[in-house]
């Protein structure tokens, strides 16, 4: 499912985005919590935080706008985009802490809104809450990629705890990895990291994890090259940084599913083509760009490219669509915006403030969170369960999102953003349903194997009349599917659990060890 067009210009020009990102400083090196001190034994994480201060990357980027002389707003929330004769005028927001609404001209808009997860337990992914996805929908653009889950975990002991499982990760910046990998290490790591990314996660899910009292801590500092992706060179060249992603060690993830509704990197997001490197829409001089809503789909359904890969690659796709946005804005007229457009996007999104007897939008946020996250529903999925969820959804589609009420800009942000989460969960559930098959992070339970003659393709969601999602499909080119004559139990270097027994297949050695 990689789209090789992309891998092969991310293979031409990873190491053009690296220097830059370091010239700029914003993946300078800390030092490792565990060898910097006694910060690590003391869990002392303000103490190592306020020590290497200099080295924090979010305060690198906003130097970086500002040495080119870039405005920039904060704690501002951009909910749709002007467009009018099929082109793109400007966005509106509003500023949450005070509610007020802004609109901003422009002749070309990025949406660089990332994806989403449904108030996720066990893992950090920020605030990403679907917006750009939702926007895009409502346009008519197709959405592709729902269906391919990436259900991470947290620790047994205290599934809710996020903090538990990465605490090391919130405060010591990613270490650098890759750069040096043969092609034959590269397929070792690929089919390692399959296999622990999507087979390993299904049975924990499915078996349950074994018994923990939290002392469990997992050292991945270290770890061999195929987990991690560390440098092949590491612990051997005294010069040597890339040591793979984590840093210090942590407890390990038994609790599969602690970040429900958030897609395979890079597999999400609009669909722009298998052959365009710009990121532009239908809509002219609306573009998207970056993990979730740009689905490029450059790591395939199972995201088995690379640990640090993501960044390294959004970067790279940030500066082709990027200049092809300024390149189409350099050519247009000033771009205006009448009282009236202003009005009628303003009265449409403060409408949960006119609300006088309806829900809380966290409540919904957590009911749509119970609807979700069983395993049931996303990680060993079936036709029932699929159904039965979406039963749920569209209930809330149709009944709570009107009834969302909001007193304050906070509260109008959660409203919003629950809305939009229920918009994912309905196309994640759908898209599930339309592919019949097992493929990457994607598992059926009722059709527990790969069936590339029906299957290997994109499944295209776009936004019929009723509002309800129509959808098509793209072929994945003959030339990128590998050796469709290859036996099966060869082409496939892992199998589903149910696979082997619906397929009557014999169980290659590699698999038995497994």
């Amino acid at each position: 499912m990689s789209n090789m067009n992309w891998y092969e210009l991310w293979i031409r020009e990873s190491k053009k985005i690296y220097e830059r990102l370091m010239d700029w400083g914003i993946i300078r090196q800390y030092p490792k919590a565990g060898e910097a001190g006694d910060f690590y034994e003391k869990e002392d994480f303000p103490g190592y935080r306020e020590t290497f201060e200099k080295f924090d990357r979010h305060a690198g980027w906003i130097k970086i706008l500002e040495r080119y002389d870039i405005p920039w707003l904060e704690h501002v929330m951009v909910c749709d985009v002007f467009v009018r004769d099929g082109q793109v005028k400007g966005v509106i927001g509003f500023h949450v802490p005070t509610g007020e609404f802004i609109t901003i001209r422009a002749k070309a808009v990025i949406l660089a809104t990332g994806g989403g997860a449904y108030k996720p337990t066990g893992f950090p992914v920020g605030g990403d809450t679907f917006d750009g996805e939702y926007i895009c929908y409502q346009l008519g653009l197709p959405i592709t990629g729902k269906e391919f889950e990436d259900f991470h975990g947290g620790p047994q002991a205290a599934p809710g705890s996020a903090f538990l499982g990465n605490h090391w990760t919130y405060v010591e910046n990613i270490w650098l990895c890759g750069g040096d990998m043969t092609s034959e290490g590269a397929e070792k790591y690929t089919r390692a990291k399959s296999r622990a990314m999507v087979l390993r996660r299904i049975e924990t899910a499915m078996n349950g994890a074994k018994e923990s009292d939290g002392s469990d801590i997992a050292s991945v500092a270290n770890a061999d090259f195929t987990r991690r992706g560390a440098s092949v060179h590491y612990g051997t060249d005294p010069d040597e940084i890339r040591s793979g992603k984590m840093n210090s060690d942590m407890q390990g993830a038994g609790a599969v599913g602690a970040a429900i509704g958030m897609c395979t990197h890079l597999a999400s997001g609009v669909f722009t083509g298998l052959d365009d490197f710009t990121g532009a829409t239908p809509i002219k001089g609306l573009y998207v760009s970056g993990d979730g809503i740009h689905a490029t789909s450059v790591g395939g359904a199972a995201y088995p490219c690379g640990v640090g890969f993501t960044s390294c690659f959004t970067s790279l796709e940030g500066d082709h669509v990027g200049t092809a946005a300024a390149a189409y804005a350099a050519d247009c007229p000033a771009a205006t915006l009448t009282e009236d457009e202003i009005a009628e996007k303003t009265e449409a999104l403060t409408a949960p403030y006119h609300v006088k007897e309806g829900v809380d939008p966290n409540w919904a946020c957590d009911v749509l969170h119970s609807i979700m996250s069983p395993y049931w529903v996303l990680t060993a999925k079936s036709e029932e369960m699929l159904r039965a969820a979406l039963l749920q959804v569209e209930y809330m589609r149709e009944h709570v999102v009107p009834k969302l009420m909001a007193k304050s800009g906070h509260d109008l942000r959660i409203a919003i953003e629950v809305r939009n989460k229920i918009l994912s969960a309905e196309l994640k559930l759908r898209a599930s349903l339309q592919r019949r098959e097992s493929r990457g992070n994607s598992y059926r339970t009722d059709f527990p194997y790969r069936d590339d003659e029906q299957f290997l393709k994109y499944i295209l969601a776009v936004r019929g009349k009723d509002g309800r999602p129509e959808y098509s499909d793209v072929p994945v080119p003959e030339e990128w599917t590998g050796d469709r004559e290859e036996a099966y139990e060869q082409r496939f270097s892992w199998i589903f659990p149910g696979e082997r027994e619906a397929l009557g297949l014999e169980t290659p050695a590699m698999q038995k060890t497994f």
